[in-house]
């Protein structure tokens, strides 16, 4: 238990002392999507974002239809995150294995216009901060080559990854760095969802 309370501690700590700059100008927005123990990146699908993840065409996402005008990305533990689409899938081997560390997989979903996006966190980024968050987010995937198995949407594919899942590194933790890395103002370690901006 005392081990417990003191990770609680010092991951909400570590998401209270922040650095990086808030943006003088803010020539990008990208939201975060939390569930309560998860947080994904969305970004604007620009033609910056069309060029980064071209390879999604590869596996029949809709990455350069005009309609596309966003695309989600979060990071997780191989076998939790493609297992755990909500509470219900929880179950006891996954959750183990990302507890003792896991490798790690991308989810990249697309979607289009009617998404209502007014309760989500918005992070404005300046141009070249935005460029080092779609560099940063890109090199998170080790291979454009969809995982086999299904996703949690038509409209999304797990890839595999950089990195890998531990209590120290988790789908949270991932988030900050790519924000942090970006020059965006976060959290120094951000393990939960509420130490996410």
């Amino acid at each position: 238990m005392l081990a417990v309370l003191l990770y609680l501690a010092a991951g909400t700590l570590g998401g209270l002392i922040r650095t990086g700059q808030v943006a003088d100008s803010a020539d990008a927005v990208v939201l975060l999507l939390p569930s309560p123990i998860h947080t994904d990146i969305v970004l604007p699908v620009t033609p910056e974002v069309r060029r980064a993840f071209a390879f999604l065409a590869d596996a029949g996402q809709p990455i350069t239809d005009p309609a596309t005008t966003w695309i989600v990305v979060g990071w997780g533990a191989h076998d939790f995150y493609q297992r755990t689409r909500t509470a219900g899938d929880l179950r006891l081997r996954p959750a183990l294995r990302a507890i003792m560390g896991d490798s790690a997989v991308m989810r990249i979903e697309t979607g289009g216009a009617g998404w209502d996006t007014s309760r989500l966190s918005r992070v404005s980024l300046t141009a070249a901060q935005f460029t080092r968050l779609v560099t940063g987010i890109r090199a998170s995937v080790s291979r454009p080559v969809p995982l086999p198995g299904p996703g949690f949407t038509p409209w999304d594919a797990f890839y595999p990854a950089t990195g890998r899942f531990t209590l120290w590194r988790t789908c949270n933790v991932w988030v900050g760095d790519m924000l942090r890395q970006a020059g965006a103002r976060v959290g120094i370690w951000t393990p939960f969802t509420w130490t996410l901006p």
